[in-house]
């Protein structure tokens, strides 16, 4: 069994644009002669490796990262491989995920999904999409796309790392963290691999 960290540190992750870099604190130090070590943190939810939540873009949802259904997040995926810089139609997907309840896009982190391709990925009854780009959707269609995926109770997890990562069949444990109505939060996701 192999263990991959698909997990982007979340200092070096791209920022989504008009967004803030995150940034580390130490408020507390044993340098400074204080009797631990101790850091804060000031960033938005969305920033690095990271879920969705329904409410993100669901204006008549509740649900927050909270009220996601675990299932979503642990389980088989299979890590599909689209062109880079593209932006990703049905027919790329077309006989590639059949049988596939967690779809993990792997597209150099410029690829970006078509409305057809999210509709698609919703026909085909998979429950999760992983990406590692910013975003499932290109900046200019970002709410159809996610109220597409979102609106079908499908969970979202974006900024992976998917560099060291061959295609094919994984389990995939990438648990939000729990913050009760909030509209997304961080991930630690790994692949395994028994091979």
């Amino acid at each position: 069994m192999k263990l991959i960290d698909i997990s982007r540190n979340i200092q070096d992750a791209p920022v989504y644009p008009g967004g803030k870099p995150p940034k580390v604190e130490q408020i507390f130090s044993m340098k400074n002669g204080d009797p631990f070590n101790a850091s804060k943190i000031s960033t938005g939810c969305h920033v690095g490796t990271h879920a969705d939540a329904t409410m993100h873009f669901v204006a008549t949802s509740d649900v927050g990262i909270d009220k996601m259904p675990l299932k979503h997040y642990y389980g088989l995926c299979r890590v599909v491989t689209v062109p880079e810089n593209a932006l990703v139609s049905r027919a790329m997907l077309e006989g590639k995920i059949d049988n596939c309840q967690r779809l993990v896009i792997h597209g150099g982190g410029k690829s970006y999904l078509t409305k057809e391709a999210a509709d698609y990925i919703v026909e085909k009854g998979v429950i999760t999409v992983v990406t590692d780009a910013w975003s499932v959707a290109p900046l200019d269609n970002e709410i159809e796309i996610h109220q597409t995926l979102l609106g079908a109770g499908l969970a979202i997890v974006e900024q992976v790392l998917l560099d060291e990562v061959a295609d094919g069949e994984y389990t995939l444990c990438a648990f939000p963290m729990k913050i009760a109505g909030c509209d997304g939060a961080f991930v630690r996701a790994v692949l395994v691999s028994e091979t």
